[in-house]
């Protein structure tokens, strides 16, 4: 109901106010507009325009005042500063990052839109049911566009601050001259003023506000800003600082937004001197903290670091937010680094001193990543291992700071080379937060881990239960007595109970007779959680459930994110989350005696939270007693061990964890060495490593052992490691597969190929070949094997020219039927083109150049579209002059055409060809609507056709073009197998007739030397 008032109010006020103002209190400033006035009010005079009716007596001002300023404008100033203070406390701050300005967004003060009318509401009120000539009203004028500023309504807000300083400039005399012009040096100054001269007089200062018109040039200042005329902004600030007349007690505000106006615009270091000078305009003492925390990030951000150091301590000493004094200190921190290690030290204490404060108690997590971030700077990794951690022990649900400790950690991890700290953070980060930076990478490290932590795993599992079988008959008892004995005691078993199956399926089996915890037959009303018992059978029913279970993030579901992290065994041997042992202390010898069962053993042997039978028959039937047992045991070790170095050696790049894992399979395993590759791995790894000597010694036994395998020829042609260059050994073997395929022996090709992948792998050629073995498919309409070859494509060699091509064919095959389905509804007839199959085009068909033709006459039908080749005259320039030898005569003044010629290429790739060009014309000739028409010369060379152009001079700057782009755009094509030139319609229809190529080429070449 509110609003509805101030929209129905609002809609004549200004104008029946201004005109009656301007009227009273502005002496001879008329407006010529006239406003009726609503219905209702038609017969009621307002006070406002009973203003020129009395005169204006000291007890009627006396009245008029008071009323005005307790009943109108202290309510409404009333408001205005509550809404800015609860658009303060709705705003939080980041401290990490480059504080906002104000300390409120101008976001959070629209939402109080109510609020503002209602300002709005008071102060026209206060305007219109009093006399003008009172001293408040410019006051209720500013309120009036402050509330507009306030809800973003920029443009009213504007016109409101505009009003103000035209029409509120003060007369000193009655009889004063209305030409006086605002903002000019016709007043008697010498400077240039468009302020308003305050007045001096006490009883006026006690009683009245100071003129808003001055507060209203700032205003408009800060408007202007927002709304983004920063030249009109700082047209007036420069006038205001220059003017005589602008009031001291303004200058603090002029400064700060003279520093707004700067920092808008991202020039930080010219904000700086007036966000200081601006500093006494602050709102209160927390807004002072704020503004010099944010003189102290921009101090650090310039790099005077001693300054930035002092206003870090000045914002600590006035803040009231418990979380700005913990940033404070932490940036402090880093800025004194470089002077004094030992500050960082002491900022670190500081921290853990605020952490001990009950005031600190909801930013702990803050405060030690603060310290683990500090730690980090020293650098002592172990105390920042211990602080982060410690960190996310204490945070409950501030996601995006647990997300920034679990990366550090991880980070920190995979630098340390343990990567199976690395892989438990890496997994513990919710990939879905954005400010982690490039998650990308944070994927494919996680990625990679998986696949090390998995062998890893399955390396010191086999390890644990081969150490168990080497025990002697009685330690070995022993140790699985005391090993089912704990595991019975953390599922509150008894020892004659045995709980087999899965725990989830036991619990959901029995959920209708779980035990009643909370039952309390022993006691007088005890709370659960201070009964003893109670708690006791509650630990014993979870554990019988769920199992022994560390306290980690997303417990339920560790174990099921990926079946080859975990051991599904009936035992499983270390514990992803908590590893006690990893490869570089394996004992080269698992079938060593042991000493005993010892507390080592017991933290790594560990049951799986699955495990049926924690009896000690049940963990005695993982155990390798055997020699089948121990055979398999052996080979998961073994290989784990080739497959965890591939994993350093191509995943991680970490060659010298290679080594030491490859050099471990050697010592355990000597007779498995698949093939050389062993060596050939070893060779490259050594090689990575600038160990030449090693490199050629594994060389050499690749050369004596494996002198026939692929992995030697890898060895002997190293740049075959890299797919992206030509090897030389392959290039003919392969360029003889590619004119299998181009020229349509398609059987041969597959079969050349399949043998020369086997030898070669991936190399320069695999993109080409996958692409042109897809369009064998696509001709055979087997989509889904084609798919699958441009996939390999796309996955392999992303960085391929045919990456994209791929990309483009696979979209249109999977729209393949429902194209097909349209094209046939439409019932287009196409004309047949020699027969041959075209492989999906996506393009419309052109029609063949067909018909007699007729010497300097239009040929007139559609389908050929072939203007006269008549000279086009010239008279301002001479004309080229035409050539000529016993089969042709060649004039570049007629219509020419660019002809592909393409030499023993199967139909299937010389359409592919035409789509290909189809493709290029629409993207770079939209305009010239070219055509291309596929033809054939003899058996063995195809024509495309691609018509048409004004003369050879236009022709040839197609051809050089379609010439330069077609190693891009046809680059499955080998460039030997087609060539581009110009021809017009009378030699295309006599070349087709007489065969005689070499000799229209020796014409071209006489008229244009070397260009074809």
């Amino acid at each position: 109901m509110r609003h509805r008032i101030v929209k129905y109010l609002l809609s004549f006020v200004f104008f029946l106010f201004f005109v009656s103002f301007a009227s009273a209190q502005l002496g001879k400033i008329t407006f010529d507009l006239e406003k009726d006035k609503p219905e209702k009010f038609k017969n009621k005079t307002l006070k406002s325009e009973k203003t020129g009716d009395k005169k204006f007596t000291l007890p009627r001002r006396f009245i008029q005042n008071t009323v005005s300023h307790y009943n109108y404008f202290f309510n409404a100033n009333n408001k205005i500063n509550q809404v800015i203070e609860r658009a303060r406390l709705s705003t939080k701050d980041d401290y990490s990052k480059l504080l906002p300005y104000y300390s409120y967004s101008l976001n959070n003060t629209a939402s109080q839109a109510t609020e503002l009318d209602s300002v709005i509401l008071k102060a026209t009120a206060g305007i219109l049911l009093h006399d003008l000539r009172s001293d408040w009203v410019d006051n209720l004028y500013l309120l009036i566009g402050q509330a507009y500023y306030l809800r973003k309504d920029f443009d009213s807000a504007s016109m409101t601050f505009q009003f103000i300083n035209y029409n509120l400039f003060p007369r000193t005399k009655k009889t004063e001259d209305d030409q006086l012009i605002v903002g000019s040096n016709d007043n008697g100054n010498k400077a240039l003023s468009i302020s308003s001269k305050e007045s001096n007089n006490l009883i006026k200062k006690a009683f009245t506000r100071p003129p808003s018109r001055n507060d209203a040039l700032v205003w408009q200042v800060r408007t202007l800003i927002d709304m983004g005329e920063y030249g009109d902004a700082a047209g007036i600030i420069n006038t205001l600082h220059n003017d005589p007349l602008f009031p001291e007690r303004l200058r603090s505000s002029l400064e700060e937004l003279q520093g707004y106006w700067f920092f808008k615009q991202e020039m930080y270091d010219s904000a700086i001197n007036h966000i200081e000078a601006g500093l006494p305009n602050a709102i209160d003492i927390s807004d002072k903290a704020r503004r010099e925390y944010l003189l102290a990030q921009l101090y650090e951000m310039n790099g005077k670091q001693d300054t930035a150091s002092e206003y870090y301590n000045k914002a600590m000493r006035h803040t009231t937010d418990p979380l700005m004094d913990i940033y404070a200190n932490l940036n402090k921190a880093k800025m004194l680094k470089s002077h004094d290690p030992a500050e960082i030290a002491k900022s670190i204490q500081t921290l853990l001193n605020m952490a001990r404060k009950d005031k600190f108690e909801p930013y702990r997590d803050i405060i030690y990543y603060s310290a683990g971030e500090l730690a980090f700077e020293i650098p002592d990794t172990l105390s920042t291992i211990q602080f982060l951690k410690k960190g996310n022990r204490y945070n409950e649900n501030n996601i995006s700071l647990k997300n920034k400790a679990f990366l550090q950690l991880a980070d920190i991890s995979y630098h340390q080379k343990n990567y199976m700290d690395a892989y438990n953070s890496y997994d513990s980060i919710q990939m879905g937060d954005t400010t982690l930076g490039d998650i990308s990478l944070i994927q494919h490290r996680k990625s990679a881990l998986a696949q090390v932590v998995k062998h890893l795993n399955i390396i010191n599992r086999e390890d644990s239960l081969q150490a168990i079988a080497a025990l002697s008959p009685a330690d070995r008892d022993a140790f699985l007595k005391k090993l089912s004995k704990k595991y019975k005691k953390e599922r509150g078993l008894q020892d004659e109970e045995i709980v087999t199956g899965n725990a989830a399926s036991n619990y959901f089996e029995t959920k209708n007779q779980s035990l009643d915890i909370f039952a309390n037959n022993d006691t007088k009303g005890d709370w659960y959680f201070y009964n003893a018992s109670t708690k006791t059978k509650g630990f014993a029913e979870f554990k019988r459930v769920w199992g022994k279970r560390d306290n980690v993030d997303n417990w339920r579901t560790v174990t099921s994110a990926d079946p080859n992290l975990v051991t599904t065994a009936k035992v499983r041997m270390g514990n992803p989350r908590q590893p006690k042992d990893n490869l570089n202390n394996m004992s080269l010898d698992p079938l060593a005696p042991s000493e005993g069962p010892n507390m080592e053993m017991e933290e790594k042997i560990e049951a799986a939270p699955y495990q049926e039978d924690v009896s000690v028959e049940g963990l005695l039937a993982n155990v390798p007693l055997t020699t089948p047992m121990m055979d398999s045991s052996n080979q998961k070790i073994a290989k784990s061990l080739f497959a965890l170095g591939k994993n350093y050696q191509n995943l991680l790049e970490d060659y010298k964890q290679a080594i030491n894992t490859y050099q471990k399979s050697l010592a355990l395993f000597p007779d498995s060495l698949y093939d050389g590759e062993l060596y050939m791995n070893l060779f490259y790894c050594y090689k990575k490593t600038g160990d030449l000597t090693r490199a050629n010694y594994y060389k050499n036994l690749m050369l004596q052992k494996y002198s026939d395998s692929k992995f030697t020829q890898y060895v002997l042609h190293p740049e075959r490691f890299n797919p992206s260059k030509k090897d030389p050994a392959a290039t003919g073997r392969y360029a003889n597969i590619y004119n299998l395929f181009i020229e349509g022996n398609f059987e041969q090709a597959l079969k050349e190929k399949q043998s020369a992948d086997s030898l070669f792998g991936a190399n320069y050629w695999s993109p080409q070949l996958l692409y042109i073995e897809s369009v064998y498919y696509i001709k055979n309409r087997q989509d889904s094997v084609a798919i699958s070859k441009l996939n390999q494509v796309t996955a392999q060699f992303p960085t391929s020219p045919l990456s994209e091509k791929a990309l483009t064919m696979i979209s249109v095959l999977n729209k393949r039927d429902s194209i097909e389905k349209y094209l046939t509804n439409l019932q287009i007839q196409r004309i047949p083109e020699d027969s041959e199959v075209v492989v999906f085009d996506d393009t419309y068909r052109v029609p063949q150049i067909q018909g007699e033709i007729v010497k300097n006459k239009n040929v007139p039908t559609v389908q050929n579209k072939v203007e006269a080749e008549k000279p086009v005259l010239n008279p301002e320039k001479a004309l080229p002059r035409a050539v000529s030898n016993a089969s042709f005569s060649f004039d570049p003044n007629v219509p020419q055409y660019v002809v592909m010629i393409m030499t023993k290429v199967d139909p299937v790739y010389s359409s592919e060809a035409r789509n290909a060009f189809n493709r290029y014309n629409r993207e770079k000739y939209f305009a010239k609507n070219l055509e291309i028409v596929k033809d054939t010369l003899d058996k063995e060379r195809t024509l495309l056709v691609i018509s048409q152009f004004e003369n050879a001079e236009q022709a040839i700057l197609y051809r050089d073009r379609i010439k330069k782009d077609a190693a891009s755009e046809i680059s499955w094509l080998p460039a030997d197998k087609y060539s581009f030139i110009i021809m017009s319609n009378t030699n295309l229809q006599l070349l087709k007739e007489n065969k005689k190529l070499k000799d229209y080429l020796n014409l071209l070449n006489e008229k244009y030397p070397g260009k074809f």
